[in-house]
């Protein structure tokens, strides 16, 4: 009959540390993750905002007029809340709204500062970019609390209007694409970790599984050189990306209710957005996999790559939060570049110009991460 052995117990579980013993590397993600975890989850998400662009059209130069440049200055000086821009149209304003140049336009009509004086509703309009609603919400709320003031200033017989009956200043919210869900905020991000998965599968774990099993050795009997194993794989991954990323798309918009802004033109663009994402994490997983030959690595790292490259690129909390070291890790990797142009595509229905920059910036770091992938690959046993 079998009998339990403390000893028995104990000779197996020095056995399983000595393997911990001899890879101690792997010691180090399971350390640094939580860690890592800590720093840019909470930097990255629910921090101050600051330097949200904002244009100010002024239709009327009055004095209240003039108390509304006053506040709007105090909150870009004192608090780095806005970065403000004069406008003379309110159309122009809009327009550039809609491409992505300004988060929100502060309208001041004709008549403010009269209806001010004579302690009438003033009206104030603000069209707001609400495909980011955290930023909407943050621009509505200290923009409210800043008319407060002037209008409490005006009717306490202050500089900006002296005399005037008790002022009301009414800050009349548009939301310039309608009403927006969060989960449909959520979509870009959503169709990016998809293709971050497909490039930690396809060109990490499956990469060095392929090695470890002695698969690539196959290669070596032949005339392939690096960038021909680099490219072929590539391929393979980037068919797999398409057809995951695709079907994540398709089944987002569904289930989000996103309207497709700009019918086939707009599709084509979000495919292009995809391939380029795709095609740059792929070509970095190689990058960072091209000597490995532990299976464990891949999945050791995996986590840290996560927190790495999605939680910094805006995807979840806008990068207007973060402080400038995370701004610069923000920087370096496509993921942020990807999620701006889906979320202006999705969303905003806008244009090749509009997301422009964000190509050339990811076509720009598959070319870098392509030179590095072929030079790295190992192609000796």
């Amino acid at each position: 009959m079998y009998e339990f052995s403390l000893s028995r117990t104990l000779a197996v579980a020095e056995r399983d540390l000595r393997r911990f013993r001899r890879n101690r590397a792997f010691m180090i993600p399971m350390v640094l993750m939580p860690i890592i975890y800590l720093i840019i989850l909470g930097k990255a998400m629910g921090g101050d905002m600051h330097d949200l662009p904002v244009a100010l059209v002024d239709q009327d130069r009055g004095t209240a007029a003039a108390a509304v440049h006053d506040r709007l200055q105090t909150l870009q000086q004192g608090r780095g809340l806005l970065r403000v821009t004069n406008e003379s149209d309110p159309s122009t304003a809009v327009d550039r709204l809609r491409q992505g140049v300004y988060k929100a336009v502060v309208i001041l009509p004709a008549d403010f500062s009269a209806d001010v004086l004579r302690g009438d509703a003033a009206p104030i309009g603000l069209v707001i970019d609400n495909t980011d609603n955290t930023s909407a919400n943050v621009l509505e709320a200290e923009l409210r609390r800043a008319m407060a003031d002037v209008a409490r200033t005006a009717s306490n017989g202050g500089p900006e209007a002296v005399g005037a009956a008790e002022a009301t200043i009414d800050v009349q919210r548009v939301d310039a694409y309608g009403h927006k869900e969060f989960m449909q905020y959520l979509v870009p991000a959503v169709i990016a970790l998809a293709l971050f998965f497909v490039a930690m599968l396809a060109g990490g774990i499956i990469l060095v599984d392929d090695r470890a099993r002695g698969i690539h050795e196959g290669y070596f009997v032949t005339p392939l050189g690096a960038l021909d194993l680099v490219g072929g794989l590539t391929l393979s991954a980037i068919t797999l990306s398409m057809i995951v990323g695709t079907i994540v798309l398709g089944s987002s918009i569904v289930v989000a209710g996103i309207p497709i802004i700009g019918g086939l033109k707009t599709v084509l663009l979000i495919e292009v957005a995809m391939l380029l994402l795709a095609l740059g994490l792929i070509l970095f997983m190689f990058t960072l996999m091209a000597r490995v030959s532990n299976p464990m690595t891949p999945r050791a790292l995996f986590g840290i790559l996560n927190v790495v490259t999605f939680f910094p690129s805006g995807a979840l909390y806008p990068t207007e939060s973060y402080p400038a070291w995370l701004q610069w890790l923000s920087a370096i990797f496509p993921m942020r570049y990807a999620v701006h142009a889906l979320r202006g595509l999705l969303l905003k229905g806008v244009g090749l110009q509009a997301v422009a920059p964000d190509f050339l910036v990811m076509g720009g770091f598959a070319a870098i991460m392509l030179v590095l992938a072929a030079t790295l690959f190992k192609r000796t046993l």
